[in-house]
């Protein structure tokens, strides 16, 4: 299966270093596999995946337009986009680690200084933040458009079923069972 977003289409939207190419495809698997199908959900990811040309899967992959609930017209610019930052995000912490044969080590040259991990966490971050703001236009283009994809869960799409908390209270000689989030008796 071929990945959504290919080696240069990531050149185009968020560059990554050339000698890293032979590692694009592993990392770009891996959050396409970890990172959309957390997002997306497994059946509307295995539909982009299995039919990336039909003429929904193109528009969300490579952006449109849409009507928000006030009338204004948003564009997003599409799940592509949106791994290209998350593919970069995780490229900033793994791409100085090489994996040899007596283990994983991390290259050093003399010419050049590390980044702290501080730093590189903070990049990450910002990179991450970037892919973040632009879901939250996919996610309204999916929630807007639903009836395109009906794979989508809408509203649902990171909903946990709630478990009410019970805690136990003795009030003289009897116990009292009630959920704490509510306020409410349940027997």
């Amino acid at each position: 299966m071929a990945l959504l977003l290919s080696y240069s289409q990531q050149q185009a939207i968020k560059p990554i270093s050339a000698n890293n190419e032979g590692k694009y495809a592993q990392l770009a698997a891996e959050v396409e596999e970890k990172e959309l199908r957390s997002l997306l959900g497994v059946a509307l990811l295995q539909d982009i995946q299995s039919n990336p040309t039909s003429t929904n899967n193109v528009l969300l992959l490579d952006g449109d337009e849409f009507e928000d609930c006030y009338g204004n017209t948003i564009t997003h610019k599409g799940i592509r986009y949106l791994l290209a930052y998350l593919n970069y995000s995780r490229y900033i912490w793994e791409s100085d680690i090489s994996d040899t044969f007596t283990g994983f080590v991390v290259k050093n040259r003399q010419e050049s200084e590390m980044l702290t991990d501080g730093r590189r966490k903070s990049l990450q971050l910002t990179m991450r933040e970037i892919a973040m703001q632009e879901w939250i236009l996919i996610k309204d283009y999916l929630d807007e458009k639903y009836a395109n994809f009906t794979l989508w869960n809408y509203g649902n799409e990171t909903k946990k079923p709630y478990t009410p908390r019970i805690y136990g209270v003795r009030k003289t000689g009897k116990t009292v069972y009630y959920d704490k989030v509510t306020r409410q008796i349940i027997r």
